[in-house]
């Protein structure tokens, strides 16, 4: 019998996942005040960085090329 996809993931770290929570650290990282503005900006693109990594990774690990 072969498992669900998410039985192969017992920690939740699929790579949409990841990439989903980066975007939302992004959107959260746009409103952090207590930065200054250089060093939120540098946050939100590393957070988005982060996504596009994880998005291409589970475009690789699918075979496909869109997310």
């Amino acid at each position: 019998m072969i498992g669900a996809p998410e039985q192969l993931d017992i920690f939740g770290y699929r790579a949409r996942r990841l990439a989903e929570i980066n975007r939302v650290a992004a959107d959260a990282a746009r409103v952090a005040y207590n930065f200054p503005a250089s060093v939120r900006e540098e946050r939100v693109q590393h957070y988005l960085a982060e996504a596009a990594r994880y998005d291409a990774l589970a475009n690789q690990a699918t075979g496909s090329i869109e997310p």
